[in-house]
């Protein structure tokens, strides 16, 4: 139910932000005078339409997309020199009838950011501290040497403050990692080298870094060997073994390591006293893994809130970040530093845009503009058959003062929607793949 659910939420999320995009398109065009003949969401065959005016209005099939059909704008198209027919403009507006989507989408970005920085943002305070609480066993990371309790200072030279640092670069999918950190009040340098990631979801997209997330007990399983050994709601794993616990992911690694014959030695703080008691983990079969029955809790956090005025600096800030990491993923795909097999398409970005709406209503937002900005972008691109290939003809028709052909552009547009109609099956074939990793994350 929950995995449906998030599927008629993301193609809802990703109906407004098509909408969005034709709205600027279909507004700037009304306003130079265009006749607009349909306003379509969707592609395919319309499953709702109306006729208002000029325009039909559409809600289509085929929920990945939308199109704003204006008078005159294909070079195929029957024309009657209508001083209302797109060609019949002149070039300047055509230009910003290209321009209105992508920038359509940018600003409701901006609006997005601005609404998450002002409601605010709820962060976890052992989010605020850069250290390690656990690093996976066999991990790109632990090959380099890190352990819980280490401190990153920086990473490929940028100072690192938080957890939202370390997560930031390592979305980047960098070839290496050099990172400085702090053990003991010793400085030490190592470098992460991460292994080729194929076309699933990264299992370990920090490389196998995790954050210190206390191990605070939420509750306690009735009649499992933490329960009989006397651990209650509320304590604080201090040591197991007497190694000190920085983490709920490190106890979890030592629990599901325990070789039986010796119970584990666990050490709690409860009300500012310690107590010491012998566990024996379980295996359950029903997780397939060792288990003592105890649930973490969620820990403290705090919820950061900016006024309208600073808002808005922090709304622009975000959207340069999200812009420049898609020029940096392109790049990377180019020098063949990402595989394409990474690349995603609609199919993905349902089933996230669902996720992140039960994680509140900034996370949605945020997510909503990153998606946007993606949009943006990429329609700027002079890939022909996008925005940006408009724009880069009527570029090419100002500096020759005559259009290309007829011929020439619809040879150059059969090139461009063969190319496009690849692209969209092998995103769609990756997201296909990835479908049941998909649920398995988002859906629990």
């Amino acid at each position: 139910m929950t995995s449906i659910l998030m599927v008629i939420i993301g193609i809802i999320v990703l109906g407004v932000l098509v909408f969005i995009h034709e709205l600027g398109h279909f507004l700037v065009a009304k306003w130079c005078g265009i006749k607009v003949l349909a306003f379509s969401l969707g592609f395919g065959t319309p499953i709702f339409k109306k006729t208002v005016g000029d325009t039909e209005y559409r809600i289509s099939a085929i929920p990945f997309g939308g199109y704003v059909k204006m008078a005159g704008e294909n070079p195929e198209d029957e024309r009657e020199n209508a001083p209302d027919e797109f060609q019949s403009k002149p070039v300047w507006q055509r230009a910003l009838v290209a321009v209105a989507g992508p920038a359509a989408n940018f600003v409701f970005a901006l609006l997005m950011l601005w609404v998450v920085f002002m409601w605010g943002v709820d962060r976890p305070l052992y989010y605020e501290h850069p250290i390690l609480g656990a690093v996976s066993d066999s991990s790109a990371a632990q090959k380099a040497g890190l352990k819980a309790g280490d401190s990153l200072i920086t990473i490929n030279g940028k100072q690192i403050e938080t957890w939202d640092d370390i997560e930031n670069i390592f979305v980047q999918q960098e070839q290496q990692y050099s990172i400085t950190y702090s053990r003991n009040n010793d400085i030490f340098s190592t470098t992460i080298k991460p292994e080729k990631k194929g076309s699933g979801i990264p299992k370990d997209p920090t490389e196998g870094l995790l954050p210190p997330l206390p191990a605070i007990v939420a509750d306690v399983n009735p009649e499992s060997p933490a329960s009989e050994a006397g651990v209650q709601s509320g304590d604080s794993i201090v040591t197991i073994n007497g190694n000190k616990i920085y983490s709920w992911f490190q106890l979890l690694d030592m629990v599901e390591n325990w070789k039986p014959g010796k119970p584990l030695e666990v050490v709690v703080e409860r009300g500012g006293s310690f107590e010491t008691m012998s566990i024996e983990p379980q295996y359950n079969e029903e997780a397939k893994r060792r288990l003592i029955g105890i649930r973490v809790s969620e820990g403290k956090s705090r919820t950061i809130r900016y006024s309208p005025v600073v808002a808005v600096n922090k709304a622009f800030e975000k959207s340069w970040e999200y812009t420049t990491m898609i020029f940096d993923v392109i790049g990377k795909l180019i020098s063949r530093e990402v595989s394409a097999n990474q690349l995603s398409g609609p199919i993905g970005i349902i089933p996230a845009s669902g996720f992140m709406l039960f994680q509140g209503l900034s996370p949605l937002l945020n997510f909503m503009a990153l998606i946007g900005i993606n949009l943006a972008v990429l329609n700027l691109m002079p890939l022909v058959i996008t925005d940006g290939g408009l724009l880069f003809f009527l570029l090419l028709e100002a500096i020759r003062r005559k259009p290309l052909s007829v011929k020439s552009q619809l040879f150059i547009n059969k090139i461009a929607v063969a190319f496009f109609l690849l692209l969209f099956l092998f995103v769609t074939f990756n997201d296909f793949k990835r479908l049941p990793e998909y649920f398995r994350i988002f859906g629990k």
